[in-house]
């Protein structure tokens, strides 16, 4: 038994030294993540309300998780980021939320997606990180890639209000969390990280949801499934998956990596939701993929040194 152990600890080392390994657990993470658009049209209630459950069901099903592993909260500046890192995440989903109530959602996806520009920023700023002209010309490509798929003619004739600068905050917000989350998860296994920043979420969100008097009961039983998938898909497994990945990358590489998800979620809707994509759209997700490796090759060659987290 004990030498079995031993050898699981081992693989699992092995496994968290590899760049490739990492990669592919990002990418399952934003499959799951893909899915939340998804979820949330099935779902078919208020965005506050979805946001509230996403994070609920989310807390719900890591607990179990976390209190299995029996870990050790010893550094306390660890965990009061986890929770500044939740704390940041709602007011992410309730400022996007209201973005999308308050203009095109095509329009705020795109502005929402800006996050990666913020990151880069941040990294110089704050991380003494400095990204290479090549994560630049990957992002643009990238984003000139969301904003064909979201349709450039919606763009051009789109006029400035109050959901996009809602949508630009989103983008802050959003950038800030990827930023704080690597710093705050270095100390902390995925597990416990997850756990502490999806309960401030979610006691956010609830009193959002209280002050905005955001239905939160009365649902049907289809509401509930896909309420369900996305607290434990989405929210759970995508960024039980995400946080475990971005402590073993550069923030600005996951912020750009993360800018698939639109890609993916327009392939899944085919179908789930019976929607289809015109040549125009798929040309579009061949360009972010595109400034995704441009970004990302490099990476591939380099070794990560990491902290044990299996113990």
């Amino acid at each position: 038994m004990l030498a079995s152990s031993k050898l699981y600890v081992l693989i699992c080392n092995a496994m968290s030294r590899s760049s490739w390994f990492h990669y592919l657990i990002l990418f399952l993470g934003i499959l799951c993540i893909s899915w939340s658009a998804i979820f949330v049209k099935l779902a078919d209630v208020s965005g506050l309300s979805s946001a509230f459950y996403r994070m609920f069901i989310g807390f719900l099903g890591v607990v179990p998780i976390w209190v299995f592993r029996k870990p050790k909260l010893t550094d306390l500046k660890s965990v009061s980021m986890a929770l500044l890192c939740g704390v940041i995440f709602a007011f992410d989903i309730a400022v996007w939320n209201l973005s999308i109530m308050l203009t095109k959602a095509a329009i705020s996806t795109l502005i929402a997606n800006l996050a990666p520009v913020w990151v880069g920023i941040g990294a110089i700023l704050f991380l003494k990180e400095k990204p290479g002209r090549i994560f630049w010309i990957g992002t643009a490509i990238a984003l000139f890639g969301v904003s064909i798929i979201v349709g450039l003619s919606q763009i051009y004739h789109s006029r400035l209000n109050a959901g996009h600068f809602l949508a630009i905050l989103a983008s802050l917000f959003y950038a800030v969390y990827l930023l704080i989350m690597r710093k705050g998860r270095l100390r902390l296994d995925t597990v416990t990280f997850t756990m502490i920043s999806m309960l401030s979420s979610t006691i956010v969100l609830f009193f959002i949801a209280l002050i905005t008097n955001t239905p939160l009961r009365g649902f049907s039983v289809s509401t509930w499934e896909a309420l369900a998938g996305l607290g434990l898909i989405s929210q759970l497994s995508g960024w039980l998956a995400i946080n475990y990945a971005i402590a073993y990358m550069p923030p600005t590489i996951a912020s750009v990596s993360l800018l698939s998800q639109s890609v993916f979620t327009a392939l899944i809707a085919i179908p789930v939701l019976g929607e289809k994509l015109v040549h125009m759209e798929l040309f579009g997700a061949m360009i972010v993929l595109t400034g995704i490796f441009l970004v990302n090759k490099k990476m591939f060659k380099k070794k990560v040194a990491v902290q044990q987290e299996y113990d």
